[in-house]
């Protein structure tokens, strides 16, 4: 006879299993994501992933590149960054005292700064002496006058296509768990003497 359901065991058993899965399938989230950077290789060295179970209610798996480059990789830069759709932090950016105001919000392309300090987007001060205020860097790069750093690069969106790429791997995992999870052992039953 079914006298109850041990629910603490069952649901202590399922967080357990999913959080295998999904520490699995974070770590192939984290590597396809790091064989997708093309411009900014020392990324791959900045990013990490983590696991998180909050109240028993719910298993994440997080992925971080916490290196300011990682940002330029996502979303590129100069004339060729993504538009404030694709970049939610373009228009902070763009507002914020790191965006060259002799920079047009238009074209994007990267032009000198004016003399002075400024402060760059990895959070560093930097002086200008002004030698190339609002002159296109762009141009200057792709000629060979200047280094090619100050040339524009796409996004190559490394993160959002790795999970994309991922994505049936995703749910067929986190479903496999879920669908084959054994719930029936965890019923209580009285024993027949």
């Amino acid at each position: 006879m079914i006298t109850g359901y041990d629910y603490a065991k069952a649901s202590a058993d399922l967080e357990h299993d999913l959080g295998v899965e999904i520490a699995g399938l974070t770590k192939l989230v984290l590597l396809t994501a790091k064989s997708g950077i093309r411009y900014y290789p020392e990324v791959r060295d900045y990013m990490h992933m983590q696991m998180t179970v909050l109240a028993h209610e719910m298993v994440e798996g997080e992925i971080t590149a916490e290196h300011w480059q990682a940002w330029l990789e996502q979303f590129g830069k100069g004339s060729k960054m993504a538009n404030s759709i694709d970049n939610p932090g373009l228009v902070s950016y763009i507002n914020s005292d790191q965006w060259n105001p002799l920079r047009s919000q238009g074209s994007k392309n990267v032009v000198g700064r004016g003399e002075g300090n400024y402060r760059s987007i990895d959070g560093t001060t930097h002086y200008s002496g002004g030698g190339y205020a609002g002159v296109d860097l762009e141009e200057l790069a792709a000629r060979g006058d200047i280094d090619k750093s100050y040339g524009p690069t796409p996004p190559s969106y490394f993160l959002r296509i790795a999970l994309q790429a991922n994505r049936n791997r995703i749910l067929e995992g986190i479903s496999r768990v879920l669908t084959t999870f054994p719930y029936h052992k965890y019923f209580k039953e009285v024993k027949d003497s």
